[in-house]
């Protein structure tokens, strides 16, 4: 399939929605830049699963999809009429099916809570103090808002909760995930290394990828042991905005954003990116600052949420926002950022720095690896390199997971090498064959190669920098 922002090195993942969902706009997303197609599992069953997973698999095999399970999440009963209300109205949630609202995914919530209680619905848009905790009903007076909608999300600001880390329904999507060899599965209010650890051990499909979702105090006071137990973060600012005081929200993404670069490992910011879009064919200019300067900052991957999901201009989104990512990315200056977390991996971040170096010195056109993982093409990720990162994978589900990092455009490539002069020719035949590469372009190929000998297989790691005749 040709894309129209071929050069854009930000990944952007689309939340998928009756907006999203049919072939025609699915193509036309995936065409304007779309890499990772979420599918949230809160207002999704099993079946709808599977058929998402069908129509995106007819149109690309190269898009990656994300679960993304709700997890400790709280959200409110599903009652039939909004309720209307007014500051200083009271407003009493239940425990169980008996009562008019309830918080339905923890009806034990009026244990871990106490009077005095912050408390916000829909994030945010409706405030309110709890008074009394009596007879397992939790008793609250508004402070703003005007209506209660049934099904919407609660927020507890810095209440520590004991509901579980992931739900039956959670557990039954997870399973078709693994069985239907999805991509990732991303984790709601996730608060520390034990809730990752509790929704891995559900997830058989070893090649499945954890993102942990950061949307509370508890997930930014672990971040660190939250960052070491994933693969990836979602920088979830909805929430995590209803949960801590929203000033600190820029500096807290930059903080995270950076030291997921420090960890090599992909991020993805989320929320509210280009909004207004869900009813106007254009976003704010607020709006296209604030995703430029995720750009800037190093985020991975852009998200979108209600604007493919319910918006009318699904398509317009994607195509904004990878003009957004394109037009900023020429201003990110590349950095030789240390790395976290790469302990056992000393060889490799040796190598990623020296291709570093290469890069910026002999001013390169691209970085190519060959490996049998995605270690090395994540390590020269980090560091935003302006050139092409090209990862030759034998693995297809490889191949998709590395949409989820900046700068790295993974390719299928299976071939045998006889030895090193080999293996460089056959790379270099190979991206001249699928033109990756132009005549003169400066390349350095690096990695490991299988070969047919003992005492090929056995060779060191090799570097080869060549220029395209």
């Amino acid at each position: 399939m040709k894309l129209n922002f071929p050069t854009k090195r930000t990944k952007i993942v689309c939340t998928i929605g009756p907006s999203s969902w049919d072939v025609e706009p699915m193509t036309k997303m995936i065409e304007n830049g779309m890499n990772v197609a979420r599918i949230n599992g809160a207002f999704a069953d099993v079946p709808e699963l599977e058929r998402v997973a069908k129509v995106i698999r007819s149109i690309s095999d190269d898009v990656a999809i994300l679960l993304d399970i709700k997890g400790n999440e709280i959200r409110l009963n599903k009652f039939a009429e909004p309720i209307n209300i007014k500051p200083g109205d009271e407003i009493i949630l239940g425990s169980d099916a008996t009562e008019r609202i309830y918080p339905v995914t923890y009806p034990d919530l009026y244990k871990d809570i106490a009077a005095g209680q912050m408390m916000k619905i829909d994030k945010g848009e409706v405030t309110m103090v709890v008074t009394k905790i009596e007879n397992k009903k939790i008793y609250c007076t508004i402070l703003t808002g005007d209506v209660i909608k049934g099904g919407k999300g609660m927020n507890i600001p810095g209440a520590h909760l004991k509901n579980p880390a992931i739900t039956p329904r959670d557990i039954e999507q997870i399973k078709f995930a693994c069985a239907d060899n999805w991509d990732f599965v991303a984790g709601s209010f996730i608060r520390n290394a034990s809730d990752v650890e509790i929704t891995r051990k559900v997830m058989t499909n070893p090649k499945l990828k954890f993102i942990a979702k950061i949307e509370d105090q508890q997930g930014i006071d672990n971040f660190e042991e939250i960052l070491k137990a994933s693969d990836g973060i979602m920088i979830a600012r909805g929430d995590l905005g209803s949960e801590v005081p929203m000033e600190r929200l820029p500096i807290l993404q930059k903080e995270m954003i950076a030291f997921c670069n420090h960890a090599a490992k992909p991020v993805i910011t989320a929320t509210n990116m280009l909004e207004s879009m869900i009813e106007k064919p254009f976003p704010t200019r607020a709006e296209v600052t604030d995703v430029a300067n995720a750009v800037l900052e190093g985020t991975d991957a852009l998200m979108t949420s209600g604007e493919t999901t319910s918006g009318k201009y699904p398509v317009e989104t994607l195509d904004m926002m990878s003009r957004i990512a394109v037009e900023n990315e020429k201003y990110i200056d590349p950095d030789m950022i240390p790395v976290e977390f790469f302990e056992d991996k000393q060889v490799a971040v040796a190598i990623s720095n020296a291709a570093y170096e290469m890069a910026t010195t002999l001013e390169l056109d691209a970085i190519v690896t060959l490996s049998s993982n995605d270690t090395m093409p994540r390590l020269i990720s980090r560091f935003s390199l302006p050139c092409k990162i090209i990862s030759l994978l034998q693995d297809t589900g490889l191949k998709r997971q590395l949409n989820m990092s900046k700068g790295v455009e993974a390719v299928e490539f299976i071939r045998e090498f006889t030895d090193r002069d080999d293996a460089a020719n056959s790379v270099k035949a190979f991206l001249k064959e699928k033109n990756l590469v132009k005549k003169g372009e400066k390349i350095l190929i690096l990695g490991k190669f299988q070969g047919k000998s003992e005492k090929i297989t056995n060779y060191p790691n090799f570097f080869e920098f060549i220029q395209i005749d």
